[in-house]
């Protein structure tokens, strides 16, 4: 099973980091936070994509099943 849980927490934390640092007024830092963002945010969507494909991928075998 692929789980988005990880980098769905990945994002929560980083996120929170990114807050903290701005509240801080550390604007070098919350840059920073906001570029791994990005990149967590492209990791779950390279998850949510994988998910839906074997969705898609099941769908499929129980449709052959039933031929």
């Amino acid at each position: 099973m692929i789980d988005y849980a990880g980098p769905m927490m990945s994002i929560e934390t980083t996120l929170k980091e990114m807050h903290n640092a701005l509240l801080d007024r550390d604007m070098e830092t919350a840059m920073k936070k906001a570029t791994i963002l990005i990149v967590e945010t492209k990791l779950l969507q390279n998850t949510l994509v994988l998910m839906k494909e074997k969705e898609e991928q099941h769908a499929l075998r129980q449709q052959a099943q039933t031929v």
